[in-house]
């Protein structure tokens, strides 16, 4: 199955209140919001955010966001300043697209095809 994903680039690296603020976001949007619950003995155990006060704090974190039928993975490390996601791709706009827009500090965002982007922001440690 052939995936669509983004990267996002943000004006400042990501803290608990501004991972806070996009749940929040991603909450008044959308149907469901759910955070794989961190660390190796959780395996991939997810668990539903009713709420941004919800979020299990670690420094490496995902979500997957549902809306319908549809959903998308987000991946983010606290004190990094990108997002990336990655969802199915869609005739209309992709949710993994959809997550992104409207979210305050958003500089830029890079399609996960245009390699020669993705690889300017990894050689500035953005990745």
């Amino acid at each position: 199955m052939i995936s669509r994903g983004y990267v996002a680039v943000f004006t400042e690296p990501h803290t608990d209140d501004s991972i806070r603020h996009l749940l929040e976001s991603w909450l008044a949007r959308f149907e469901k919001v759910e955070q794989v619950v961190p660390g190796i003995q959780a395996g991939n155990t997810t668990t539903a955010i009713q709420s941004p006060q919800d979020l299990i704090p670690s420094d490496h974190l995902q979500f997957r966001v549902i809306h319908g039928q549809d959903f998308a993975w987000a991946y983010l490390t606290r004190g990094r300043r990108v997002i990336e996601t990655t969802g199915l791709p869609q005739e209309k706009i992709s949710l993994c697209l959809d997550i992104l827009l409207e979210q305050p500090g958003v500089t830029e965002i890079v399609d996960q095809h245009d390699d020669r982007r993705l690889d300017e922001l990894e050689r500035d440690g953005l990745m």
